[in-house]
């Protein structure tokens, strides 16, 4: 093989290497006995700006229940993740949340933002 090809074959394999982008497993946990009472509880969306760039964390979250519809009517971040998105994707998500009439008054939730694996990115 000459030189030139063997360069521009070089050349083309590292750009290969160097632009596939390689993606984490995202991972939001949220332990089964927050939900206890719940008719509707969804888990939150793992921001994809959040997993490109490497984003965790472990959030509290404290949700204001309406006694008499079970809707969450207020959500405070007790402790935050470090990261807006993050915490923006659990608020929004907890209200959703609905539980049964009269079960719930509050209930402070963990919600966990974890990344397996690696991410590459170009900035």
């Amino acid at each position: 093989m000459n030189s030139p090809l063997r360069i521009l074959l070089a050349l083309l394999f590292l750009q290969l290497a160097l632009l596939t982008p390689c993606h984490a497993t995202d991972i939001v946990r949220i332990d089964p006995k927050f939900k206890r009472d719940s008719v509707a509880a969804p888990d939150p969306d793992y921001p994809i700006k959040a997993q490109h760039l490497g984003e965790q964390g472990q959030g509290i979250y404290r949700l204001v229940v309406n006694e008499k519809s079970g809707v969450a009517d207020e959500v405070k971040v007790l402790r935050t993740t470090g990261h807006r998105d993050l915490d923006a994707s659990a608020v929004m998500t907890l209200f959703q949340w609905k539980f049964r009439p009269g079960a719930v008054k509050q209930r402070d939730v963990l919600v966990v933002f974890h990344l397996t694996g690696w991410v590459r990115g170009l900035h």
